[in-house]
């Protein structure tokens, strides 16, 4: 607790307790963290990734959003009950001995004390992208106080592409192991809050002038796009706001059951679960802004809705190119009409439509009867 308050430079305003807990135990707990946080938004994006073909039905990210958690970590803070939670030693090799990490954790109580973690977290309506933006500061903040505490002035030495690229290798077993039973949207934005967020933090840090953890958590970062570009934070470059025609749907009789922003992890994510690392984060850092839809109606079958605004013409060709990419590694069938605008997909009795103007990329999943007329829907521009 001295470490984490002499590090993070801020005073402790009240005690900290902390409970051990068996593996069980540990889950039960971190799945009640996870329910106020935001089970039924993840609930929404199980929603939204199936409709889409992303994710395999029946798939609940939430559920393996908390096996992930309780699988991956021998500590956690939890904003509830005020309690750094351990895992019994053994479990695990548990975290009584691991100081840096118990550093990491009160770090995030302080955190709750000084900015109130729930309220932060629990901003309404859901937006998945702002969401991780939140979970990347908070991350990166307690990450830059361990990996301070542990390496003291060689941490201040270290480029931020090496402090990237420490992170990011620190999580190479985790893709191999348990990474590798989950979807890549879940392990990649996992993974992104860590390593991604320490990087961001320390470049603030670093910034002339500099711009402090207090300062970030008073104006936190509006997306992951701002996270992995700290410059896109620092000119403030907001996310475009995307308009999907809702009225449109609405008064064909289609209600929207899920939404959201994916933003730049989130497309990221996305495309790794068919197309090459290095080509997904290539593909979504044009990334301007987007929304994705799950649309409902009586008799027919959920009609998924995914449109992205991209900063240049260029970055939504590229999208363009590795969604193509990732439809045929789903073992998706062309299905006619593909042109330089305008992709088909059939699967089964569903048909997906990409279609790209400009700088925008549409997507559309659905029933044929269904995916055309909404392709024209969405693509209509409002006043």
């Amino acid at each position: 607790m001295e470490a984490a308050a002499r590090t993070r430079g801020l005073e402790w305003q009240s005690d900290v307790g902390m409970t051990e807990l068996s593996g069980w135990e540990y889950g039960t707990r971190t799945k009640e963290i996870a329910d106020v946080l935001g089970t039924d938004d993840l609930k929404g994006m199980s929603e939204l990734a199936i409709a889409g073909g992303i994710l395999p039905e029946g798939t609940d990210l939430a559920s393996l959003a908390v096996t992930f958690t309780a699988a991956t970590a021998g500590a956690t803070y939890s904003p509830l009950d005020k309690q750094v939670l351990l895992l019994t030693e053994g479990a695990k090799g548990g975290a009584h001995g691991d100081g840096s990490l118990l550093t990491h954790e009160f770090t995030h109580a302080l955190q709750d004390q000084h900015f109130d973690l729930l309220r932060m977290l629990l901003v309404r309506p859901f937006n998945f992208d702002r969401t991780e933006a939140d979970f990347a500061l908070i991350e990166g903040d307690a990450m830059n106080v361990q990996r301070r505490t542990e390496a003291g002035d060689a941490w201040a030495r270290r480029s931020l592409e090496d402090i990237w690229r420490q992170e990011d290798e620190r999580f190479e077993p985790y893709r191999k192991q348990i990474g590798a039973l989950f979807p890549p949207l879940l392990t990649e934005t996992f993974i992104f809050r860590y390593r991604d967020g320490a990087r961001f933090v320390e470049a603030m840090r670093r910034n002339r002038p500099a711009v402090s953890a207090d300062e970030l958590f008073r104006r936190p970062p509006q997306s992951s796009e701002q996270v992995l570009h700290p410059e896109k934070y620092l000119s403030n470059e907001a996310p475009r706001e995307v308009d999907a025609n809702e009225a449109g749907f609405a008064s064909e009789g289609w209600r929207a059951s899920a939404s959201t922003p994916l933003g730049e992890i989130g497309v990221r994510g996305l495309l790794m679960a068919g197309v090459p690392v290095a080509e997904s984060r290539r593909a979504a850092s044009g990334w301007g802004g987007d929304r994705a839809y799950v649309f409902e109606q009586t008799g027919h079958a959920p009609l998924f809705l995914w449109k992205t605004a991209w900063d240049r013409d260029e970055d939504a060709q590229e999208f363009f190119r590795a969604y193509r990419a990732l439809q045929r590694s789903r073992g998706a069938t062309e299905a006619g009409n593909t042109s330089g605008t305008e992709q088909h997909w059939r699967e089964g009795a569903l048909l997906t439509l990409v279609r790209i103007e400009r700088d925008t990329v549409i997507v559309i999943r659905g029933a044929e009867a269904d995916a055309f007329p909404a392709l024209d829907i969405a693509s209509q521009r409002q006043d």
